[in-house]
């Protein structure tokens, strides 16, 4: 459980630092569009988590559980995709990358699917409120037709 702690802890100050980083280039005309509550939020939520970060208990993260941990590594590797590659440390402009687009395509498709059984798993959970369901099941639509979508028919 340790190990799940420290992996969680992690990915929340991973996010935290994606945070940051949108906080510093909101000046850019990339983020032009962001609104001031927003910005407001985005705030709020950086400096409570800072304030509470060495207090949160061991045991809290481990009460969390995999299914939250999960939708939050797919949250951080979504802002890392959306916000390009100065958000994400993976993300290199490499020449060789372009010619296999066809074989990034299917991994893509692959890796659509996988997330759909994730959240098909998460949804067998009995203790989800109904708002968690209609978040689930929403985002379970939208990978449904990213996947569908994803290549085109042969």
């Amino acid at each position: 459980m340790d190990n799940n702690s420290d992996s969680f802890e992690r990915d929340l100050d991973q996010l935290i630092r994606l945070f940051k980083k949108v906080k510093t280039k909101t000046t850019s005309e990339h983020f032009s569009h962001l609104d001031p509550a927003f910005m407001q939020n985005l705030d709020f939520i950086i400096n409570n988590y800072e304030m509470v970060k060495g207090n949160i208990p061991n045991e809290m993260f481990g009460q969390m559980g995999i299914p939250f941990q999960q939708l939050l590594k797919e949250f951080i590797k979504q802002m890392k995709q959306e916000l390009g590659e100065d958000f994400g440390d993976d993300l290199v402009d490499n020449p060789v990358a372009e010619i296999a687009t066809d074989s990034k395509a299917k991994a893509e498709k692959t890796e659509l699917s996988n997330d759909i059984e994730k959240i098909d798993l998460m949804l067998k959970n009995p203790g989800l409120s109904e708002m968690e369901i209609d978040t689930l099941l929403d985002k379970r639509s939208d990978l449904i037709k990213d996947r569908d979508n994803s290549l085109p028919a042969s």
